[in-house]
């Protein structure tokens, strides 16, 4: 007896597995890399097979074209068609060194070895086909495979599903020796304004922006009728980023290195630079666990408020909307590290454990590079998951917290957290009083770990710029013989201190007004506190409370009964204003209970904004803080799950958002349950949805649209108004909502954007 493969692997390993469109395009993209080619073309074309490309996208096709070497007939049918198969070992290094090689390809390591790569394409459109030419031949070959064919009859062998093979004598590319176009047809998904541009920004960071590479250029936006009559794409289509101008000499900045040397020790350095003048270099043989990797880069930059500035203007986006600290293994962006919401080491959460001392994402940015030739760093099957947190993964987190981090925000606060506060004027290291015995103790500590120190920029006077030295020098000057060159230092040190005087006394004044403000503030606080201390008496300050917070949110609630009993006569003009004011009256009202529950049952700061873990706030609200303690008879179950692939990592979910916000949209679903009658409820936590199911009444599919409208409700007495503000919510975090019923069970899903 023998396995068998039903022809529903496809999906296995296709759609089901990479269902980021991204994803889909950059593993294709890395398909050429490994054929070897010099350039990639990423091409979205309309559905009239014309030059103008007039046509509708809905109904357009993907193209992805490269100049690698191309595949024969021979490698189509015994490579490209055999499943799993891959002639490549993922990060092995590779060179052409045949005599009739047309380029050459330098130590390019090798990215894809599954043999699925090419299954990505299934998750885009439903058909493929390939026209693909190598050197020594004169004929083009082309395969076309439908996937949905697969999906007709899973008894099928998938060996026994037929695709279509012909060979063309007429040559799809003019004067490129060989070549391979990948042509996706009847898209899976419609492709707007909004997506396209997105493609060419995650393509910008498919290959690392922070270093110049010239081993691959990718082009993205080019009519593919267009480049099949030249050789040469047009550069106006390259993508390219400056970023590495953007931020030289504008950022605090830290870089460590782990290579091999000569001798066969691998030796890490590690240098700290402030806006361009080098403040340290340390260094030590590394014999951990990381040496076993043949390379590994860091760049960590901390924006400063100028550096902020200058990266929005220069390129056109604010750097939290860029991303944080991205990873790149063997040239290639690791998604999701370094994407917008993503972080890696955790550093928001350690952010609130202390708000001065710790750096979060939003003022870092920078890359992990890491040349890995023995697959030593194994990302997950899907592709858009990460890295498998093996001891690699774990020895990469603590080199860079100890070493990159730490480090850093050491240095950051030493001269006061790169500028003034009160001023926003920028402090640069020469503008720094440290004294001595705390230059030594930063000393100590970056020598730790059998670091030593190669350079350490101890001249540098910090003192200098202060306005009695600046006194010093000029009367220095002033006493030089030499009228001529003393005229012109006098202007030059004259400007430079009436300047610092201004600087002075406008911050005096401010501080001046500071001191008043805060002295007033500290009048009005202790007599608050008097005044408490005088009224509480045998009553707890959480009883008063929870005694009239419940007192006002009833008498909302008395309001918002009497509203809705003239719901009917309202007419159809005022309609919307009407809904309106029961939106905020109802969104008050939760609002109001939601801060009782989280005032007495939690310790979370209400006033900070952030991330927060949604795992978490939801584990309490079921455990703590559910409306079933307000409602005795209802019985119902109410259970958190974390999808078993997820190991117990309850950080999945983090995601800058407000704690009120995220708990009324807790409450609206779980209240919604009860009130259609509900005995159990579901919240299941995936790496992609957050699925709510209940065996509430199932919802009659001819309504499924409208529920998440503001008024539609089906109730007699409904406000309509719970679920528009849950819909509301999800949409200002990025996220989206759906609802159907699947065997008997309503199932809501929370899931990210495409």
């Amino acid at each position: 007896m023998k396995f068998k493969t039903s022809s529903g692997i496809k999906s296995i390993v296709g759609k089901d597995l990479i269902t980021d469109r991204y994803v889909a395009i950059f593993e294709l993209v890395k398909n050429s890399y490994d054929a070897k080619a010099t350039e990639v073309v990423v091409s979205f074309n309309t559905s009239d097979d014309s030059e103008e490309g007039i046509g509708s996208l809905d109904d357009g096709k993907i193209y992805i074209v490269d100049n690698g070497i191309g595949m024969s007939k021979e490698d189509l049918d015994n490579k490209w068609l055999k499943l799993a198969y891959s002639d490549k070992q993922e990060g092995s290094s590779e060179e052409d060194n045949s005599e009739d090689s047309f380029r050459e390809v330098k130590n390019r390591v090798l990215v894809g070895s599954k043999g699925i790569g090419r299954f990505s394409s299934d998750s885009l459109g439903s058909v493929i086909t390939i026209r693909t030419k190598v050197k020594y031949e004169s004929i083009e070959h082309q395969l076309t495979v439908n996937w949905d064919d697969f999906d007709e009859d899973l008894k099928t062998l998938f060996e026994d599903v037929s695709v279509e093979y012909q060979e063309n004598s007429s040559l799809s590319r003019i004067g490129v020796a060989s070549y391979t176009i990948i042509e996706i047809s009847k898209l899976r998904n419609s492709w707007d304004e909004e997506q396209l541009d997105g493609v060419t920004e995650k393509l910008r960071r498919l290959k690392n922006p922070f270093i110049k590479d010239d081993d691959l250029d990718i082009y993205c936006g080019i009519n593919i009728f267009t480049l099949a009559k030249k050789y040469n794409p047009s550069t106006s289509h390259l993508i390219s980023s400056n970023i590495a101008e953007v931020l030289k000499e504008k950022s605090i900045s830290i870089n460590a290195s782990i290579k091999l040397l000569e001798d066969g020790n691998h030796k890490t350095t590690i240098t700290l630079s402030d806006r361009g003048s080098l403040v340290y270099e340390v260094e030590k043989i590394d014999d951990s666990i990381l040496s076993h990797v043949d390379n590994i880069e860091i760049l960590v930059n901390y924006l400063t408020t100028s550096a902020k500035s200058t990266f929005t203007r220069r390129m056109g986006i604010q750097p939290v909307n860029y991303g944080n600290i991205f990873i790149y293994r063997n040239g290639f962006h690791v998604s999701p590290y370094g994407e917008e919401h993503y972080d890696i080491f955790g550093l928001n959460m350690r952010k609130t454990q202390g708000y001065n001392r710790h750096l979060a994402t939003r003022e870092l940015i920078g890359f992990i590079s890491i040349k890995d030739s023995k697959n030593l760093f194994k990302e997950t099957s899907s592709r858009n998951n990460g890295f498998i947190e093996n001891g690699y993964f774990r020895a990469l987190e603590k080199f860079y917290m100890d070493f990159i981090q730490r480090p850093l925000e050491r240095y950051v606060q030493l001269i006061n957290w790169g500028e003034v506060k009160e001023t926003g004027k920028e402090v640069h290291l020469y503008d720094v009083e440290i004294k001595e015995n705390e230059k030594e103790k930063f000393k100590k500590y970056i020598t730790r770990s059998n670091f030593k120190i190669i350079d350490f920029n101890s001249e540098l006077d910090f003192e200098k710029n202060k306005p009695i030295k600046i006194i010093e020098r000029l009367e220095e000057v002033i006493r030089n013989p030499s009228p001529v060159k003393n005229t012109k230092k006098v202007e030059e040190q004259t400007k430079v201190l009436s300047k610092q005087f201004k600087e002075l006394k406008k911050e005096s004044i401010q501080k001046e007004r500071l001191i008043s403000k805060r002295t007033a503030e500290t009048e009005l606080l202790k007599a608050q506190n008097t005044n408490l201390i005088n009224k509480r008496k045998d009553e707890s300050y959480g009883e008063q409370i929870t005694h009239h917070i419940t007192l006002l949110a009833e008498r909302l609630d008395d309001a918002l009964n009497n509203l809705l009993s003239i719901k009917s006569r309202i007419s159809h003009e005022d309609k919307h204003i009407f809904l309106t004011s029961i939106d905020d009256i109802m969104s008050t009202k939760l609002e109001m209970e939601t801060l009782r529950k989280l005032l007495l049952g939690t310790s979370y700061d209400l006033k900070a904004g952030g991330v927060i873990n949604w795992y978490e706030i939801t584990d309490w609200y079921l455990d703590k803080g559910g409306r079933r303690t307000y409602y005795p008879n209802y019985e119902a179950n109410s259970h958190l799950d974390l999808e078993p692939k997820l190991g117990n990592d309850k950080s999945i979910w983090l995601i800058d958002s407000s704690h009120l916000e995220l708990v009324m949209m807790i409450e609206n679903l779980y209240r919604n349950a009860y009130e259609h009658g509900a005995t159990f409820i579901d919240f299941i936590f995936k790496d992609d949805a957050i699925q709510i199911v209940s065996n509430s009444r199932p919802i009659e599919e001819t309504i499924l649209d409208s529920i998440f409208d503001l008024g539609f409700s089906t109730k007699p007495n409904g406000t309509g108004v719970g679920l528009s503000q849950t819909k509301q919510f999800l949409e200002d975090v990025g996220l989206n909502i759906s609802v159907f019923n699947r065997d008997g069970l309503v199932h809501f899903n929370i899931y990210k954007k495409d």
